[in-house]
Order: C-alpha cells, then sequence, then structure tokens
C-alpha cells in the first residue's frame, strides 16, 4: 500500500498519475457523491464535473476528472473520507426533515461535535481581525490550530478505519491500493500500520516536486503550528517545544503573501505553487515575532 500526500495543485497531477500507475485501486480523499458516480460511470465530462463540485480548487477538480476518465477503466478509483461523508448527511438530513433523528448516531454526533468547536474557532479568528489587535489574532490563530488539529485527528481516524474496512471486503490485496491523502493527514500512516500487517509506504509528491525545482522544501507555518497540536492530541514525543505564539504570528504572514489564485504549470515554470509556496514561507520565517506584527499591521490595519 502507497500512501500520496499530496495538495490541490494542477501541478501534482502528473506526478500523481504516474504513482498510481502500478496499483489496481486509488482510494479518494473525498466523500462519495452522485457526480462521482456519473463521472466514473462515464456519463459526465470532466468540465461537468467541476462545474457540479462546489470547490476553491475548480482547475485542480476539472484535470483530476480528467485523469480518472482516464484511469476508470483500468483501475478501481472508491471515494472513501467518511468524515466528510458525514458531513454531507447532516446538510442532506436538514434539506429531508430528518436531522433530528440522523444526529442521534454516536459517530455523527462527534463529527458534529468537532465541527462546531472548529467553526467556532474559525469565526472567533475572524471576528479578531475585526478588532486590529494583533496579539488577540495570534491568540485566536493558535485557538483554531487546536481546534481544527482535533478534526485533522478525527477525520484521520475514522478515515483509516475505512479504509482497512474496504481493503478487508474488495478481496484485492493491500498492497496494490493506492491512498491519496493531504500532507496535513500524517497520522493516516501510523493508524493504518495499526491495523494492517503488511508493508505501509508513503511519499509525499509537494517534496517531490520541490526536490525537482531544485528547491528546498520548507514547510508553512500555518500547518507546521497545526500539525504541532494533532501531535500533542495523539501524544507524539517531542524532540523540541514550538514557539507556538510566533508560529502564529509567521502563518499570518504567510496567508498574505502567499499566491491564491490557482496555477498551472508552464514549460518554464513547471512547479508554479511550490515555488511561491516555498517563497511564501521562507519570508514568513525569517521574521520574529515584532516583525510579523509590524508587518500585519502595515498590510491589513493601515488607514487608507
Amino acid at each position: 500500500m502507497l500512501i500520496i500526500f499530496t495538495s490541490h495543485r494542477v501541478e501534482l497531477l502528473p506526478l500523481l498519475s504516474h504513482c498510481i500507475e502500478d496499483y489496481k485501486c486509488l482510494v479518494l480523499e473525498e466523500p462519495e457523491t452522485e457526480e462521482l458516480k456519473q463521472l466514473l460511470a462515464g456519463k459526465m465530462s470532466a468540465k461537468e464535473y467541476a462545474m457540479w463540485m462546489d470547490t476553491p480548487f475548480p482547475a485542480y477538480t476539472e484535470k483530476l476528472a480528467e485523469v480518472l476518465l482516464k484511469i476508470r477503466k483500468r483501475k478501481k478509483v472508491l471515494a472513501v473520507e467518511p468524515y466528510l461523508q458525514v458531513i454531507e448527511g447532516i446538510h442532506k438530513a436538514v434539506e429531508e426533515g430528518r436531522y433530528e433523528e440522523y444526529v442521534k448516531d454516536g459517530v455523527v454526533k462527534r463529527v458534529l461535535e468537532v465541527e462546531r468547536k472548529a467553526t467556532k474557532a474559525l469565526l472567533d479568528y475572524q471576528e479578531a481581525f475585526m478588532s486590529k489587535d494583533f496579539d488577540l489574532i495570534v491568540e485566536n490563530t493558535v485557538r483554531f490550530a487546536r481546534a481544527d488539529a482535533e478534526r485533522f485527528v478525527l477525520r484521520d481516524r475514522m478515515r483509516a478505519e475505512r479504509i482497512v474496512e474496504v481493503v478487508e471486503l474488495s478481496g484485492v490485496p493491500d498492497n496494490e491500493f493506492a491512498i491519496e491523502a493531504g500532507q496535513i493527514h500524517f497520522l493516516l500512516e501510523s493508524f493504518l500500520r495499526e491495523t494492517l500487517e503488511k508493508s505501509i509506504g508513503s511519499l509525499n509528491l509537494v517534496e517531490v516536486a520541490a526536490r525537482e525545482a531544485g528547491i528546498k522544501y520548507v514547510k508553512n507555518p500555518g500547518n507546521e503550528l497545526t500539525e504541532y497540536y494533532i501531535k500533542e492530541i495523539v501524544g507524539l514525543n517531542f524532540k523540541e517545544r514550538k514557539d507556538c505564539e510566533l508560529l502564529a504570528a509567521q502563518a499570518l504572514v504567510y496567508i498574505t503573501i502567499v499566491k491564491k489564485e490557482e496555477m498551472l504549470p508552464t514549460e518554464s515554470c513547471k512547479y508554479p505553487h511550490i515555488l511561491d509556496e516555498v517563497r511564501a514561507a521562507k519570508i514568513a520565517r525569517s521574521l520574529g515575532y515584532e516583525g510579523c506584527r509590524r508587518f500585519v499591521e502595515r498590510v491589513w490595519f493601515r488607514e487608507k
């Protein structure tokens, strides 16, 4: 089994396509949807699929759909993301007027509890921005990272358990499975190792892309902050304690300067997002707490 850590960047799809070539089953980090079923049945085009999906990455979604259409007859493609499946189920239950019955389920209750906590932390973070108080914004960034970490732990635990069930029911050897996962879902590998006896490998496509681009990969401070709390929740040993407030301050700089729009690879620039994200991470990490304060206040809070 190979776990492929990636991100929603078009430039990484050639690497993903290459990685899955030797595997019979691809497990997507997506909930099952009618649109995906239609796509894999050849009844929907990649463009139509992207139009129907509510996604902040429409170009990536369309290009991924093109990859899936190419492999759908040669490989089994499965969507396994039970946490997000529960979220979808909550929305559907509300629409159908059966919310009260749906949320009686223990798993649904747990997901709802964690999701509400993370959503409240996000709202508090957004409200803190309105105060123009840098220290308060940093404090709420840290709180959101903690809540988000709790969500990631539950998501990875639920997904690992479901993947094990899927593998056992499939009749396909587990070494024939390629598992798509976001970079920050590193616990998925540990959770799968708890149950599956055979070897599990992993590959981080972002790091591979950085090497191909001839640069050293630098993790963005916001992800490092969240990863720190993920490790704290599950009790992993630390080599060193992190300055969480500094990471939060640097994360504010990072999200300010990193490019938000989707970029497509070209012949002259094969990995535009990787280059930009590493650039932004280096700048953010070069600043101390007060340097971050001056930067954020100058960019966000100066009088127009």
